[in-house]
């Protein structure tokens, strides 16, 4: 098997990747990224956007990534009480700029998910650059997310399942 099945060989930005997921979490329809909340006080519309899955495939998808929090998932220590909460680890070497391999010491951490599971208001992408010590997404980067989402739901009034 190649690198390109388990994701290495491809690089994304974070803001890619969050689309991605932002896909899987809207059913398979791919929408623009914004960060502009409102202009002049209005709610700009919502890009119609365009479909890149079916909706069974993106359904299917999230069962799997609520699995990833699931007790015995990689990253059941990120669940938040009263949220079913769906999402993904991940662990990348790094390419060393001068023999060109991928890195033996260097890290790319990141967990990427979005609540409530089976109706998402909130997605949150966390990539950590070079992690000290642990490597691996479940341990660096999953309790960050855990940490900002057990604060951003109830804030945004996102109410438990």
């Amino acid at each position: 098997m190649g690198n390109l099945p388990i994701g290495q060989g491809v690089s994304v930005t974070p803001m890619q990747m969050a689309s991605a997921y932002a896909a899987i979490a809207n059913g398979g329809v791919l929408r623009p990224a914004r960060i502009v909340r409102t202009v002049d006080g209005r709610r700009p519309p919502l890009a119609r956007g365009k479909r890149v899955i079916s909706s069974k495939t993106a359904l299917a998808l999230r069962i799997m990534l609520k699995g990833v929090l699931a007790p015995g998932g990689t990253a059941s220590e990120a669940a938040v009480e009263g949220y079913e909460l769906a999402g993904k680890t991940g662990t990348a070497n790094k390419v060393d700029e001068t023999s060109g391999e991928y890195s033996e010491s260097r890290y790319v951490a990141s967990f990427v998910g979005f609540a409530p599971a089976e109706n998402p208001r909130l997605l949150v992408s966390v990539m950590v650059d070079e992690p000290n010590g642990a490597i691996y997404g479940g341990e660096v980067a999953a309790p960050a997310f855990q940490s900002i989402m057990q604060f951003a739901l109830p804030y945004l009034r996102i109410p438990p399942e």
